[in-house]
């Protein structure tokens, strides 16, 4: 019975996420095509119907309402699952191009390995210390604080009364849908990988959660540096170890997103702070690195990609100033000031307004979800 738990965590932690972000690959260059890169596109369009489908049923179901979830998001996620492998073994002639591709990138994602001395090997080992250490910590030293009273409920009484942000995490008694927090749907995504593989919601979120997001995130910082340090990937371990460092000693306060990040890792706002903000700037830098910048990073080839190479960015950032309200309403206000503001700047830089048309329909979806959060709040709609 463990050993099925485990897998279904696996399943629906890994392997569905990787599989749904390969529907990320037609439409950027090929050197992108790293399970990195598709574990991260996933998890927004995880997300992304995460929101689709819960906020109406949030909205609308006030009974037997996780249920109802669990049957329509489960196979929305398969369907987009398999679509993915379908679009990687069959776009191209020769069947399985994509996962050779893949397989050769899980080997060696790109030439960083060669340009690694052996001091950098031995440096980016140090690095797989310190995420041990933060893994090992979190797994057996969970800490816990006042909001696990209320939205570690929320996930609790999802998987156990059926209902969704229709009880007071406090009393436990029936009331009135929480509008504050019913369109952020994380703790519902915990609960839902608790109803698939049998496990409580709350060693989900404490225990399981911990053990993937830490290691996402430091895949998205990875992608990062492999941006920023260009011209000089020899000095990519250093920079993973220092992250790693910062995370660590970060909490001067309570209120640092190194805090968040270690101690509350299962909570939406440290999701929105370890991963969508800095997935806001992943993408831009891909977007828009330099052509002279870009004939150095030979692994992210982008800008002598033919266009349409560049659009699964931008789809991928509209569906990010989307999926960020499962963390956080107000990583959707956020990221999408972060994305207008960085739009301007780079159709001022490239002198093409059609960048800053595009930053703005990448906002679409966001503003529209920031709209009905307003009208939910001040009682502009009712339910």
């Amino acid at each position: 019975m463990i050993v099925v738990k485990i897998v279904c965590l696996i399943l629906g932690l890994i392997v569905i996420p990787l599989c749904m972000g390969m529907l990320f690959f037609p439409l950027v260059g090929k050197n992108f095509r790293t399970p990195g890169a598709a574990l991260i596109a996933g998890y927004i369009f995880m997300f992304t119907l995460l929101e689709l489908i819960g906020i109406p049923v949030v909205l609308l179901a006030v009974y037997n309402g996780f249920t109802l979830f669990v049957n329509l998001f489960t196979p929305c996620i398969l369907l987009t699952a398999a679509a993915g492998v379908i679009l990687a073994l069959y776009r191209k002639k020769q069947s399985g191009a994509y996962i050779y591709e893949m397989s050769r990138a899980a080997i060696r994602p790109d030439n960083t390995r060669k340009q690694i001395s052996l001091e950098g090997k031995i440096v980016f080992g140090l690095f797989l210390i310190l995420l041990g250490f933060q893994l090992y910590m979190a797994f057996t030293q969970a800490s816990f604080d006042g909001d696990d009273a209320y939205y570690g409920a929320h996930a609790v009484a999802a998987q156990q009364l059926d209902t969704l942000y229709r009880v007071n995490p406090y009393t436990g008694r029936s009331a009135p849908l929480d509008v504050r927090h019913g369109l952020a749907l994380f703790p519902i995504w915990e609960a839902y990988l608790g109803r698939m593989s049998g496990v409580h919601a709350t060693i989900v979120s404490h225990t399981i959660v911990p053990l993937l997001l830490i290691p996402l995130t430091y895949i998205l910082y990875y992608q990062i540096g492999k941006i920023l340090l260009k011209k000089r990937k020899d000095l990519l371990p250093m920079f993973m170890v220092v992250i790693a460092l910062w995370q660590i000693f970060g909490n001067i306060s309570i209120y640092t997103p190194e805090t968040f990040f270690l101690t509350r890792t299962w909570q939406g706002k440290s999701f929105a702070g370890s991963f969508v903000i800095p997935a806001v700037i992943w993408i831009f830098l891909c977007l828009f690195a330099s052509d002279e910048e870009q004939e150095a990073l030979d692994s992210f080839a982008i800008l002598n990609e033919p266009e349409e190479r560049k659009t699964g960015f931008w789809l991928l950032l509209a569906c990010l100033n989307f999926a960020g309200g499962a963390s956080s309403s107000l990583a959707v206000l956020l990221s999408c000031l972060m994305s207008v503001g960085f739009g301007v700047l780079f159709a001022v830089r490239k002198k093409r307004f059609g960048i800053l048309v595009k930053a703005g329909f990448s906002c679409t979806a966001g503003a529209i979800y920031v709209l009905l959060y307003l009208c939910l709040t001040h009682g502009i709609i009712r339910l």
